[in-house]
């Protein structure tokens, strides 16, 4: 079963015809990627002090929506974050701020903490480029029907037919891995575990897609690498 969402936290499952509907839109951005943002570097990453969540619960719980926002930056701005880290936050709709920056070329890497998520507190995002901010959990942007052709994914999903695909850990700085293309484009290979069915559930395998940018930039979409099958 193939599945995609707009819910960066879980994977729901969906239909195909919804999931080629989301690839044609994601296909027809890469082609139209208009202006590049501002470009971000090591001095948006903030560090938040020890007592910060305990300060925030203090503060800002009883607010919701934009209070809650402008409430969680004002603190940010109290302890030391940048004007970068401040319009970083911001571009997380105010969910989450950067932990780590690595430099990759013309796009990057931005290891992201979302602090008031119940699950899937870390992710990894591709800035600097067109569009300025890619979510690699983000499924809009995955080409998900291409499983359709992989033999090992299909001999999977026809022992467990629950199988769903769940983003993988976003916690650690060892992915994505990234290479040059020829050209002077860039690949990034960000890996997804394909779960018997829910978050808690055994993992079945490990996917893996490829983010392809060109010499400037442009985000040109993403191929299936390779999905390998896991003992169980």
């Amino acid at each position: 079963m193939l599945n995609n969402t707009n819910d960066p936290h879980k994977l729901e499952a969906g239909s195909f015809v919804f999931v080629l509907l989301m690839c044609v839109i994601a296909n027809a951005q890469s082609f139209h990627p208009g202006p590049a943002a501002s470009r971000f570097d090591s001095t948006a990453v903030w560090h938040p002090p020890a007592d910060f969540r305990q300060t925030l619960d203090s503060r800002c719980d009883s607010l919701g929506g934009v209070a809650f926002q402008d409430c969680f930056l004002n603190l940010m701005r109290e302890s030391g974050a940048t004007p970068e880290a401040l319009r970083f936050a911001e571009l997380t709709d105010t969910t989450g701020y950067l932990r780590r920056f690595v430099n990759a070329g013309t796009v990057d890497i931005a290891y992201v903490c979302y602090p008031f998520r119940a699950n899937e507190n870390y992710g990894v995002t591709l800035v600097n480029g067109r569009p300025g901010m890619i979510d690699v959990d983000d499924f809009q942007y995955v080409d998900l029907t291409l499983l359709k052709m992989d033999s090992t994914y299909l001999d999977i999903v026809n022992d467990f037919p629950d199988a769903a695909v769940w983003p993988g850990d976003r916690y650690l700085f060892n992915q994505p891995a990234y290479e040059p293309l020829t050209g002077g484009g860039q690949r990034f290979i960000v890996e997804y575990s394909l779960k018997n069915g829910c978050h808690a559930c055994a993992d079945l395998a490990a996917i893996r897609f490829a983010f392809d940018f060109d010499s400037t930039g442009n985000f040109i979409g993403t191929h299936l690498v390779g999905v390998k099958r896991l003992s169980q």
